[in-house]
């Protein structure tokens, strides 16, 4: 028996997908980029735009985001846990010693940078390393609060086979599915299962064919191809412009929490 569909997606489609892509890297503007441009797919791709030279550095990005792509706020300094250094490492500061005050002043200096290069009205962020607290144990904090007063929507990590529900989801802490070395054929069964649910699936990707938490190119393209040959009935699209779609609708219920 067929499952019920109500036109909750853009052009009534049946379930919601976001690709999403951290750290800038170079394979996603030789790879990641034109594959999605051959099918007519919209990304998001998730930058740091650190460092002196970062306008020179991100400059290859303006195409990209006048393309139709979201360029997105990944922090200026990727800052993740202390937990991950090597034993004998020690390494620097961590979240764990990081404020609320300097992860916010992190934040918006990021902003700063990317108004400056890609400006627009809604931008979404991705937790580096999936983690979204400072402090740690009795001192530890929630940096979503900062998140949700600068962005339209923030991207973490999530439990599998479970998709963000667009009136039940917080935005600014929505659930990703890390896909690194995934098969295409489960990258394409999660899809299924989450449009099944009338959902929005967020995959989290960061190598296209290489390297620790890379994909396999040819498991990329199954998963593009069945998006592409399946938009009729499954919206993909960047993570900001979903989540305004999800506002709108709670607007229209009249949710008190939809309004920005």
């Amino acid at each position: 028996m067929a499952a019920s569909h109500s036109p909750l997606w853009p052009d009534d489609c049946h379930g919601a997908v976001s690709l999403t892509f951290d750290d800038g890297l170079p394979d996603h503007l030789r790879r990641a980029v034109p594959l999605l441009d051959d099918r007519g797919l919209r990304g998001t791709f998730y930058l740091c735009p650190k460092g002196d030279n970062f306008a020179d550095r991100l400059a290859p990005w303006r195409a990209v985001f006048e393309a139709g792509h979201e360029i997105g706020n990944h922090s200026l300094s990727h800052t993740c846990s202390r937990n991950f250094q090597p034993a004998h490492d020690p390494g620097p500061v961590g979240l764990e010693h990081t404020t609320l005050d300097e992860m916010g002043a992190d934040l918006a200096a990021a902003e700063g940078r990317l108004q400056e290069l890609f400006p627009c009205e809604g931008r979404s962020f991705a937790y580096p390393c999936y983690q979204s607290d400072v402090g740690e144990g009795p001192t530890r904090q929630s940096y979503v609060p900062l998140v949700a007063k600068l962005f339209v929507a923030g991207r973490t990590g999530g439990e599998y086979g479970f998709f963000n529900h667009p009136y039940n989801v917080d935005l600014h802490h929505l659930g990703g599915i890390a896909a690194e070395r995934m098969p295409g054929t489960e990258l394409v069964g999660l899809v299924e299962r989450c449009v099944r649910r009338g959902h929005w699936a967020v995959f989290a990707f960061h190598s296209i064919d290489g390297g620790r938490l890379g994909i396999n190119e040819f498991d990329f393209e199954e998963l593009l191809d069945h998006l592409a040959e399946n938009r009729h009935r499954i919206c993909t699209a960047p993570v900001a412009e979903l989540a305004k779609h999800c506002r709108a609708l709670r607007a229209l219920r009249g949710d008190a929490e939809a309004s920005p």
